[in-house]
């Protein structure tokens, strides 16, 4: 096991020095302008009130620590079960419907809403908060029906029918347009079918987004069966990016390392802890409980991922954060996130000029054509995200038309 983890570490190693020679990031051909410099903004301005909100406060919820998604939102006096798809290429997902709360109990009749979450999380993401300051329960209680998504290879969606996501790494294979065309559509249906609706609404995150708007360009007729979207922070128009994560991220798309790359990670950014770490305690929900690294480093790390703002951050419940705000991440979504950036064009995938040829009939990735597109769509942006920044939400999403 040590030699493994010493070759795969070396591996990398390599993986790095190569593509600091390869023109680091493409920064130098970004198409987009960055919004702001390309930065670490580590700040310890604001340690003082962490220490006192840790010291002065409940501490983490610890109630339903260990019940899974639906468990919890159970446990927290909502009405809900799990449905699953089986998609054509044999993946299954994990969808998890909330009929009702103490606020609003479950009827027939109400309006439907799906909610999926961005890259490298899943649908804990929109439970993260104490109370009901959370999406999906704010909806919930304002009478309407909340489903809420996991993509595929997240922990609620890792099944298969004969492949392995821990040991083949054939199952992470896919990208966008697999969710996008594959597990989407029978999940509109499904939810459509449940529920004795003809139209939904949809709301989202990230590449949450990204899918949907993929969706609606591959399969037109989806536009008939939603109301609205709703955009948060959506990955279909980034390029202005200035956050941290993305200089570390090599540019390995179209180079002899891509698969090397996809080898060494297993196709996956890994959002699941180990057994070894677990048992040792050794876990983001446990290590952040200590108040000398929430305060400082914790929090400094989901501000490199989001975007610095203390002033919006519940301390107390930061360990219960950083725990449902990671779960795997197929590592070709990320290349082409990169690609998106790097070229400021929402368009498909990059597999390099002779695959493309093959795929595409030309050598370049086509953009998607938005203009299809006939659901209204709205996009919230914050102000200090440092992923999809003002620029890309207001200038970008104005040339499709779309309402800020």
């Amino acid at each position: 096991m040590k030699n493994k983890i010493l070759w795969s570490s070396f591996g990398f190693l390599i993986v790095a020095l190569f593509c600091n020679s390869y023109d680091l990031f493409n920064f130098r051909k970004r198409k987009c302008p960055t919004y702001k410099p390309l930065h670490f903004e580590i700040t310890f301005s604001h340690r003082q009130q962490c220490f006192q909100s840790v010291s002065e406060g409940p501490g983490p919820s610890k109630a339903y620590i260990n019940l899974n998604t639906v468990e919890e939102i159970n446990y927290r006096g909502y009405d809900a079960r799990t449905y699953t798809i089986l998609s054509k290429d044999g993946y299954y997902t994990a969808v998890y419907r909330i009929s009702g709360g103490k606020n609003s109990p479950p009827r027939k009749g109400k309006k439907s809403v799906l909610i999926f979450h961005g890259y490298g999380a899943s649908a804990k993401s929109w439970i993260i908060q104490p109370g009901s300051r959370n999406l999906a329960f704010t909806l919930v209680d304002a009478g309407y029906e909340v489903w809420l998504g996991n993509m595929r290879g997240t922990t609620p969606s890792k099944n298969h029918t004969h492949l392995n996501a821990d040991k083949d790494l054939e199952y992470w294979k896919f990208g966008v347009e697999s969710m996008s065309t594959l597990d989407l559509p029978p999940l509109v249906d499904l939810i459509l079918r449940e529920t004795e609706t003809d139209k939904l609404y949809y709301a989202c995150h990230s590449w949450g987004c990204g899918m949907y708007t993929a969706a609606l360009v591959d399969v037109p007729e989806l536009n008939n069966k939603f109301k609205a979207g709703f955009f948060l922070a959506p990955s279909v128009f980034f390029g202005s990016v200035y956050n941290p994560i993305m200089v570390l991220f090599p540019p390995v798309t179209g180079t002899p390392l891509e698969s090397l790359l996809f080898w060494l990670l297993r196709g996956k950014v890994n959002g699941e802890p180990n057994a070894i770490a677990t048992s040792l305690g050794l876990v983001t929900e446990k290590i952040c409980e200590w108040s000398y690294l929430r305060c400082g480093i914790c929090d400094n790390i989901l501000f490199a991922i989001y975007g610095t703002d203390p002033e919006q951050l519940d301390y107390a419940e930061l360990p219960n954060i950083m725990k449902k705000l990671q779960d795997n991440g197929a590592l070709n979504i990320a290349y082409h996130a990169h690609q998106i950036d790097t070229n400021c064009n929402f368009q498909r995938y990059d597999f390099g000029p002779g695959q493309n040829l093959l795929k595409y009939g030309t050598t370049k990735p086509p953009s998607y054509n938005l203009s299809g597109i006939s659901v209204p769509t709205y996009i919230f942006h914050a102000e200090k995200d440092n992923f999809v920044t003002p620029w890309d939400s207001e200038e970008r999403g104005m040339r499709f038309h779309l309402s800020i």
